[in-house]
C-alpha cells in the first residue's frame, strides 16, 4: 500500500483570485440593503444595462478600491445614504471576500420620487 503525499500548510497549496465582478455584485447588494437607496434608472437605461447602483472595482492583491453610483429616494439625505452605503459596502466586502477595502467612493447620481405600491389601473 502506497502512502499518499501529505500536503503541508493549506495556505501554500495555491492562490485564490476574486474577480472584480464578484466584488461589484457584493457591493451592489450591500448598497441596496440600505434604507432609502433604490435600484434606479429610466426605462431605456434599464434596457441597455445602465442601472443603479453602478459599481466599479479596482483590486490589486488583497486590497480593493470601490466606486459606487447610487439612486436615493426623494426626499432623502444624500450624505446620510452615502455614509451608510460606504460602511455597508466596506463591511460586506471585508467579511465575505476578505479583501482590505482602501476606499469606497459613493456618488449620489439620481434622486427618485418615492414609489407607492398603489398604482392605479387604466381602463
Amino acid at each position: 500500500m502506497t502512502e499518499g503525499r501529505v500536503a503541508g500548510d493549506p495556505g501554500t497549496r495555491g492562490d485564490l483570485t476574486i474577480a472584480d465582478r464578484v466584488v461589484d455584485k457584493i457591493a451592489s447588494r450591500a448598497a441596496l440593503d440600505i434604507s432609502g437607496v433604490i435600484a434606479g434608472g429610466s426605462g431605456l437605461d434599464k434596457m441597455v444595462g445602465r442601472r443603479l447602483p453602478k459599481v466599479t472595482t479596482n483590486t490589486r492583491g488583497a486590497q480593493t478600491r470601490i466606486g459606487i453610483d447610487i439612486a436615493v429616494v426623494w426626499p432623502g439625505s444624500a450624505s446620510e445614504a452615502a455614509g451608510q452605503v460606504r460602511s455597508a459596502v466596506t463591511k460586506a466586502v471585508t467579511e465575505l471576500v476578505g479583501l482590505k477595502v482602501l476606499a469606497v467612493d459613493v456618488a449620489v447620481t439620481e434622486f427618485e420620487a418615492a414609489r407607492s405600491g398603489n398604482r392605479g389601473r387604466v381602463l
